[in-house]
């Protein structure tokens, strides 16, 4: 079987795959090993020519499938979590995996001390820097407060993890109402409503799929107590924007820390820039370049263990559910 690599030319050498990296990670498993070639491309233009002869496709970068002729592909491992511009271009019949998990362990210590920058009111103090007022604020320990996690998959579930162990009562939210991440008890989205009145932090990892489109409106910011800081490294989709930074404006929240945005790179004149208590990162404080790679090959080459041996791939996505 012929397995293609596309490179993202714009992307860091550092997550670049290449054929010989790829090869010796298959030659070094006696159950891939001589039963796979391999061919490695990062220019657009070419792209048609080997998506032609590949049975699987390796992804650094998004492309839409549906507009290339791929006769034999069957299987597509996409090296980010996020999967809806794949979704929306997917052939029938073809299996797509992500990177689900790799980001777990940076992630969760990003929300963590997200959650933490609201308990010492850092947000604010960052604002009164700016202004050069001096304004002392006390508070007590994050124990016994409430983080409401939007999401619990590998993301949601390592912080969840990091959030207990600091103190925090973690209230996980998910489709069914369960999980198996360390949280004090799960919900389903249809019963958090009942539960935002008492957050202390709200934290989103969930993707953008037709049922979180816009999940977090006007309605659903306006129940969060005044106290409520925000925390947003999922699809920004999920959440009004606007109506959340007019929340901000008029202090009825504690502030947000943002790695995600509506449009990206941010405009220069967008009105977030200068809101009060929001605290900015540009999409990138879940990824670390140093490991990213690795972690995705840790992933794809259980896949083709798995493949080999006819057993369900790991990180396979729901086409239905969108993740």
């Amino acid at each position: 079987m012929h397995i293609h690599i596309e490179n993202d030319a714009s992307a860091p050498q550092a997550l670049h795959l290449t054929p010989q990296h790829l090869q010796q990670l298959l030659d070094a498993h006696p159950q891939l090993r001589g039963h796979f070639t391999l061919s490695e491309n990062s220019q657009a233009a070419h792209t048609a020519d080997f998506l032609a002869t590949s049975d699987i496709l390796w992804s650094g970068r998004k492309l839409a499938l549906d507009t290339f002729s791929a006769p034999r592909l069957g299987w597509v491992q996409v090296m980010s979590a996020g999967v809806e511009q794949w979704l929306a271009h997917l052939p029938e019949g073809v299996t797509l995996t992500n990177a689900s998990g790799v980001h777990g362990d940076k992630g969760a210590e990003f929300i963590l001390m997200a959650a933490l920058m609201f308990n010492f009111g850092i947000p604010g103090f960052l604002q009164d820097q700016a202004q050069r007022l001096w304004r002392p604020t006390f508070g007590g320990c994050a124990r016994g407060k409430t983080v409401l996690l939007l999401g619990v998959g590998g993301i949601g579930a390592a912080a969840a993890k990091r959030l207990t162990a600091q103190g925090y009562r973690v209230i996980g939210v998910t489709r069914s109402g369960q999980c198996d991440a360390d949280v004090a008890r799960c919900i389903r989205i249809d019963a958090m409503d009942d539960v935002l009145p008492q957050v202390d932090v709200l934290v989103s990892t969930l993707p953008l799929t037709p049922q979180t489109d816009k999940l977090f409106d006007r309605r659903r910011l306006d129940l969060l107590p005044a106290r409520a800081g925000i925390v947003i490294v999922g699809r920004a989709a999920v959440f009004d924007y606007t109506a959340m930074r007019e929340k901000l404006c008029a202090g009825e929240l504690a502030g947000a820390v943002l790695d995600v945005y509506p449009q990206e790179p941010l405009p220069v004149d967008d009105a977030l820039w200068s809101t009060p208590g929001v605290v900015m990162t540009p999409h990138c404080s879940l990824d670390d370049h140093s490991a990213y790679l690795e972690g995705c090959l840790e992933v794809f080459i259980d896949n083709l263990m798995r493949f080999r041996s006819g057993h369900p791939l790991r990180n396979q996505v729901d086409v239905a559910r969108g993740y």
